[in-house]
């Protein structure tokens, strides 16, 4: 069973760490820690410690560490359900068979939001047939829906008004407290008003076909063009991905990723019941697992305008860290997938699905548009370009097939191409290029794959440690470092992790991030914490931290450069790689100086 974040975090709270670890460990006090002969490994002098405020466990000896769920687990060697299960009985509260008064206030309150946003849709709906609602209806005809297609996904108007559906909620009970928190009104110097006005309304399902929430679209320029329900204890715009409720259902076990509601519905009226959309948002890690769930396979079918393009890559990124096969579908001349479905219909669309690209082909094609020159030295920009993309490719008998097309269609020998990959692929070894880790799922937490660390993981880790004590410099820190930026094997794990809550609530404790980690992650950033995370200084040492990492990765490619040099015959190359040389190195004498002030 999957427990709520907020359940799991009030067992942790509920299960002081010292009275947990007492009961199989002899602790005395030392400083502010409290220590002992660690469970974990044989030892005859004390080096495990328990930190009651940060609430968090360490041994210096082995290294374990973590929250109590961590110590539990490790010490009756449980998977987490039956340590959250054991510690919600220690601490009285009753997991969901039975819900305790608290999660039943919750529980209560959400079906209220449930009935409540029910209502506002049949109100959104009704108003659409009427005199008022004429605008919306052409507006709709115009784009081709169908009176079946609205009922199906319950579109509606929400009236030119200041406060028409807060006066039809209130006539029938609703206390204006609940339509604020339902996010369907806020409250001004007039009084409380409706958020929607004079916009088509689209009600938000979840996975179960409950209305969570909605999204209303403007019928001229205005904007925003686009305005959601804020989060609200139902509905949080990070977690849903609208049109599942239907796509779930659907034989095929592909799902198409598109950008907008109306590319959803358009897709859907088509035939195309596999079509999903985030909610205005930039893609989560959390919407990618749901679509792992229900698909073998996702198509990304964004659109072909930049900032389409740009949400594709990020998409992408986060896609292949779940593991979840992808394609890429190019739609010509720059359309959305509703505008190209209205005009030359399904059965062209799903040819184009069919064709959609693999993510080396779709990464190859970039480079292409980057390097469109056809003199000798803008082909040199795009091979050097396909050997970066092919390197980083994991699959070797793809990577080579795609090689041998490569070097015919650009009339380069096999040999010359495999040897620049083969160069690329050592430097990747080293640590320079990316490090994907495994999902982690709650109820069957996996470790990171590969090596516990590199050479990247000590300083990401500090830096992920300083943002846990320090949360004010997330935006800071989201601007020059974001989460995919992290190299180290564990790092990736832990700031994914800490990104997400801090995006999503504004605030993390190292206790609470380590809910979320496995525990050799838990363990290395309870080290970090307990041997480096006291400075006096938060703001400066992260800007260190940052310079520190840039200069590794410098050094990293500095040294790739000298063994490419080494092995390099090709003059129009050697030269290439003597201004890449300087660069790195002038680079890497700005970041000495800014660090020696």
């Amino acid at each position: 069973m999957i427990y709520s974040e907020d359940l799991i975090e009030e067992v942790r709270v509920r299960n002081d760490i010292l009275g947990v670890v007492s009961g199989y460990v002899r602790l005395q006090r030392q400083g502010r820690r409290m220590v002992g002969l660690c469970p974990f490994h044989s030892e005859k002098t004390p080096s495990f410690s328990v930190d009651a405020g940060k609430q968090v466990f360490y041994c210096f000896g082995c290294q374990k560490g973590g929250n109590v769920f961590h110590f539990i687990m490790g010490i009756e060697n449980l998977e987490f359900p039956d340590a959250l299960k054991q510690l919600a009985d220690r601490a009285g509260i009753t997991l969901p068979e039975s819900e305790d008064d608290g999660e039943r206030e919750r529980s209560k309150l959400k079906k209220e939001i449930t009935a409540l946003n029910r209502e506002a849709a049949r109100f959104f709906f009704s108003c659409l047939s009427k005199p008022e609602g004429r605008n919306a209806q052409q507006y709709l005809a115009g784009r081709g829906l169908q009176e079946k297609t609205l009922r199906v996904f319950g579109l509606g108007y929400a009236p030119d008004s200041w406060d028409a559906l807060c006066r039809h909620l209130q006539e029938k009970g609703t206390p204006s407290w609940l339509l604020e928190t339902a996010g369907l009104a806020a409250s001004g110097g007039n009084g409380l008003y409706d958020r929607f006005r004079n916009r088509i309304m689209f009600p938000i399902f979840d996975i179960r076909g409950n209305i969570v929430g909605f999204g209303g679209r403007v019928m001229d320029d205005s904007q925003p063009k686009y305005l959601n329900s804020p989060d609200t204890p139902l509905f949080s715009k990070n977690r849903e991905l609208y049109g599942m409720n239907f796509a779930r259902l659907s034989s095929s076990k592909q799902l198409v990723m598109v950008e907008g509601y109306m590319d959803v519905i358009s897709l859907h009226q088509a035939g195309v019941d596999t079509a999903v959309a985030s909610l205005g948002t930039a893609f989560t890690q959390h919407q990618a697992w749901m679509l792992k769930k229900y698909a073998e396979e996702v198509i990304m079918a964004y659109d072909a305008d930049p900032a389409g393009q740009n949400a594709t890559l990020r998409g992408m990124e986060i896609l292949e860290g779940t593991g979840s096969p992808i394609r890429i579908l190019q739609i010509p001349d720059g359309k959305d997938p509703d505008e190209y479905v209205r005009k030359h219909g399904v059965e062209q669309f799903r040819t184009l699905l069919d064709t959609a690209l693999s993510l080396l082909e779709f990464r190859l094609l970039l480079q292409k548009r980057a390097h469109p020159g056809e003199d000798v030295e803008d082909r040199v920009h795009l091979l050097n370009g396909m050997a970066d993309v092919l390197a980083t490719h994991e699959n070797a008998i793809e990577r080579e097939m795609t090689m041998a097309g490569i070097a015919g269609e650009y009339k380069v020998s096999m040999e010359s191409l495999k040897t620049e990959v083969d160069k690329r692929l050592r430097k990747v070894g080293n640590g320079k290029g990316p490090i994907r880790t495994s999902g982690i799922m709650q109820g069957n937490r996996s470790v990171t794959d590969g090596p516990v660390r590199n050479r990247y993981d000590e300083s990401e880790l500090l830096l992920l440690c300083l943002l846990g004590n320090e949360n004010r410099l997330f935006e800071e820190l989201l601007l020059r470092r974001p989460a995919t930026a992290y190299r180290g094997n564990i790092s990736r794990v832990v700031a994914a992790k800490l990104y997400e809550r801090l995006q999503n609530r504004h605030e993390a404790s190292l206790a609470e991030l380590a809910n979320d980690l496995p525990p050799d992650a838990a363990s290395a950033m309870i080290h970090m914490a307990e041997t480096r995370g006291t400075v006096d200084n938060a703001d400066k040492a992260i800007q260190d931290l940052l310079r520190r990492l840039e200069r590794i990765a410098l050094e990293d490619e500095k040294q790739w450069i000298l063994e490419s040099i080494r092995s390099e015959k090709d003059e129009v190359k050697l030269r290439e790689l003597g201004v890449e040389l300087n660069r790195v190195i002038s680079r890497m004498s700005e970041i000495q100086m800014v660090a020696s002030i």
